[in-house]
């Protein structure tokens, strides 16, 4: 049995333009970018470790921070997340046809 789709946020603080443009590129193949330097990736336990591989590759670690955060399976992250102000949904959250 395969295990549950999870919702992981990442967020990151990379000091070099060059590594910056890297990470975001790495996480837009893997999820939603939400705000400038913020992402949601939906995937697998598995698909996270290897995107950490990625990650760990394309930062300076005396430099660089990346926030990796679990937040549960991709239902309930979708049920505890709130935006507020300009619409935050992401794509893998909106209904087929609203009315």
């Amino acid at each position: 049995m395969s295990e549950a789709v999870r919702r992981l946020l990442v967020a990151y603080d990379v000091a070099d333009d060059r590594r910056r443009d890297k990470v975001a590129v790495a996480l837009q193949h893997h999820g939603e970018r939400v705000q400038y330097s913020v992402f949601m990736v939906d995937g697998r336990p598995a698909e996270f470790v290897r995107l950490q591989v990625t990650l760990r590759s394309l930062i300076d670690p005396a430099s660089d921070r990346v926030l990796l955060c679990d937040l549960g399976s991709r239902e309930s992250a979708r049920r505890a997340t709130v935006y507020l102000g300009r619409s935050g949904q992401l794509l893998a959250d909106r209904s087929a046809l609203v009315l």
